[in-house]
């Protein structure tokens, strides 16, 4: 059956579980154990699948129109400093009156502005109305506790819900309460009463109301995979006019616009009229009204903030209650304003991610004034419940769970540790890998982890040959991997690769756990732990990394910003699943764009703020299908001037190529796969001699002054 989830996104991070209670595991914090309120399915919604090319602007949103031979091994061992990161970083106030809507269809748009956006739901459950690829139709219905016709259409709204369509995409289905006179109370109590199934957000800043600008309630919009609005207005035609109804409801507009989505079709018709109670237009508050921690603050702290900073995990304090939140109040503005938090490096806009963890301009803007205002408390009624955090794994029961073997003892202080722990593999046989959950031992030192692999016995020797547990490191893992399994960061959320993906696990293999380490301030003592998640059905497709860089880069002494730019074109068609960019502390900046054969240029990532310590491994919100002649190009700025906090040298000095922290690198990874297994070594092949070659001739000509 479709599936509704509910997200627990905290740090704009998503999972869910499904609909049925059979089948219904948790996959989040904030989603665990808890229903919606008035519901008695099991109903859990999350982040939608979208494409976003518009604007952020708040118009209304009406409806959408339609030499020598090659050496390859000789090539790769050139490349062996290189390839030691290659699978390293690529894991790496309104009222309700009786009103017919007499007035024009709102003007049509391609697109909804882009709901990136964490809201929560009458439960307290987080939902992230961004991007996720089983999406195949986002709905919304704005309903009120007081209108007549909003009110009795909800059991056929149950029903539509209940009985979504089977064996297509998923759908996720939303009521919203936007309504300053409402509190989050009342609003809660009537959903009880009326019984609701599916989730209800409260709109508590009005957001979702300025950015589609419904007219009435009720009133229904659908959103398509790909992020157009499909249809918007009434949920059928029972009603002609307030106080007449036809005998027989002869149009099922909101049903027949769901399923027309799933099929990616066009509705036929886009736009009707809605029938109900005018849903006066929000005006902005006044400069000088009240935010308050209990309506404004506290649901995006929830949405977006305590998945970290809560008791116990990696945040240096907790925001989970009012006397927390309000003595920082400067500093949250301050945090959210430079976009320091919630950690998230890629510009919006340019690519597609999953889980993105970015606030709205509106959200920042709450904080600023929150804090203006004294930060307020505000109304009990008006509180989300606590968000219910569970301990258990989020994808179920792993198929190998394996622990570090001895517990590392971390000072407590002095430089980040960089540490690479070596734990063998009991895998009787060759394993494709959709999915690794971390569970760090000591969540408030432990940055972040990378998972590679060995088959060599290599990472082995330096084990044995170091003192204490594990070996040091920096930049890569210290030798070449014959694998990896991806990486974690905080805030993140396990995910399983799409589409029957995974990762190869060969049998030998040894698991190499990189974890960067942050000292605390005392001595702290860590053990992780990971689960491992095989590939059981599917099209069983093996991904592996490909590589964009220059070897030779030579960053002068003194360069402000140093531009560096390296490609490659695709020998052959392959789908990219993912992409890490990375650079070490002189890096600026980094974009790379893909250009197919017909000259269209797609935007991958782009990101203007580089932090070493913030280094992601990103997926795509959809897999993107690259033909053969497609191009990619990846450009970067280093700073290598005094005026560089982050500079490792002082004074600045030349530098080039390589593994240590005075080092630097220019290297963006891409995670592809092929159709057909047996054309994915071809083109890995193809891609590291190419990069190698490039790579060496370009030394050649800058030390020979070519």
């Amino acid at each position: 059956m479709q599936h509704i989830r509910r997200s627990g996104n905290v740090c704009g991070h998503l999972a869910g579980i499904s609909l049925n209670p059979e089948r219904s595991k948790p996959r989040h914090s904030a989603s665990h154990g808890r229903e919606p309120v008035g519901s008695d399915a099991d109903a859990t919604p999350s982040s939608p699948s979208c494409h976003h090319s518009a604007s952020h602007g708040r118009e209304p949103v009406g409806s959408v129109g339609a030499s020598s031979r090659p050496n390859p091994l000789a090539d790769a061992r050139r490349l062996a400093g290189v390839r030691g990161l290659i699978l390293a970083a690529m894991l790496i106030a309104t009222s309700s009156t009786f009103l017919r809507a007499d007035e024009p269809a709102i003007p049509a748009h391609d697109t909804v502005p882009a709901l990136d956006i964490s809201v929560l739901d009458l439960s307290g459950q987080s939902h992230h109305l961004g991007c996720r690829p089983e999406r195949g139709a986002l709905v919304i219905v704005f309903l009120s506790t007081e209108c007549p016709i909003a009110n009795g259409y909800l059991p056929e709204l149950n029903r539509i819900w209940k009985n979504l369509p089977a064996g297509r995409r998923e759908v996720d289905f939303f009521g919203v309460i936007s309504d300053r006179s409402v509190t989050r109370a009342a609003a809660a109590k009537h959903a009880r009463e009326y019984q609701i199934a599916f989730p209800v957000i409260f709109d508590s800043s009005g957001e979702l109301a300025n950015t589609l600008r419904p007219t009435h309630t009720p009133e229904a919009f659908v959103i398509d995979q790909a992020g157009k609005l499909a249809y918007r207005g009434r949920i059928d035609d029972a009603y002609v006019a307030p106080g007449k109804r036809r005998t027989e409801v002869g149009r099922h507009d909101l049903k027949d616009a769901i399923e027309v989505a799933l099929d990616g079709r066009e509705v036929t018709a886009k736009v009707t009229e809605p029938v109900g109670c005018r849903l006066e237009s929000r005006s902005e508050p006044a400069a000088n009204a009240p935010i308050t921690y209990t309506r404004e603050i506290a649901p995006v702290l929830q949405a977006n903030c305590m998945n970290c900073h809560r008791e116990g995990e990696v945040a240096p304090f907790s925001l989970t209650s009012y006397d927390e939140a309000s003595k920082r109040a400067r500093q949250l503005a301050d945090a959210t304003q430079s976009r320091f938090m919630p950690p998230w490096k890629p510009e919006p806009g340019f690519g597609h991610l999953l889980g993105q963890r970015r606030l709205t301009e509106e959200q920042i803007a709450l904080f600023d004034r929150w804090a203006d205002a004294g930060a307020p408390e505000g109304d009990p009624a008006d509180l989300p419940p606590a968000p219910d955090f569970p301990d258990g794994w989020l994808l179920g029961e792993p198929d190998l769970i394996v622990k570090v073997p001895e517990a590392f003892e971390l000072p407590a202080d002095g430089r980040d540790v960089f540490r690479n722990f070596v734990i063998p593999l009991a895998v009787d046989s060759d394993k494709l890998v959709a999915a690794v959950e971390f569970r760090p031992g000591n969540r408030r030192v432990v940055h972040h982890a990378l998972f590679f692999l060995d088959s060599s016995g290599v990472a082995r020797g330096k084990d044995a040959a170091a003192a204490g547990p594990g070996f040091s490191s920096f930049g890569g893992p210290g030798f070449i991997p014959s694998g990896a399994l991806g990486g974690w960061a905080p805030g993140g959320t396990p995910r399983v690769l799409p589409d029957g993906m995974g990762r190869m696990l060969r049998k030998g293999s040894d698991l190499v756990l990189q974890i960067h380490y942050h000292p605390s301030g005392k001595p702290e003592s860590d053990q992780s732990t990971i689960g491992i998640h095989y590939v059981k059905e599917g099209s069983q497709k093996v991904i592996a990394g490909m590589i964009v860089l220059d070897r030779a880069l030579e960053i002068p002494a003194g360069a402000a910003r140093h531009p560096m730019h390296a490609a490659y074109t695709l020998p052959a068609d392959c789908t990219m699943v993912g992409i890490a960019p990375h650079m070490h502390l002189l890096g600026r900046e980094m974009k790379a764009t893909a250009t197919y054969p017909d000259g269209k240029v797609e935007p991958l990532i782009w990101i203007k703020d580089w932090n070493f310590n913030w280094q992601d491994q990103y997926l795509f919100a959809e897999p993107l299908h690259l033909p053969k002649g497609t191009r990619l190009d990846v450009t970067a700025l280093y700073d290598n001037s005094e005026a560089n906090p982050l500079n490792p040298n002082t004074p600045p000095k030349r530098v080039t190529w390589g593994e240590q922290t005075t080092d630097e690198m220019f290297i963006c990874f891409f995670l592809v796969t092929t159709d057909k297994r047996q054309d994915l070594m071809p083109l890995i092949v193809d891609n590291l001699t190419t990069m190698g070659r490039s790579g060496l001739r370009r030394a050649g000509a800058r030390l020979f002054g070519r």
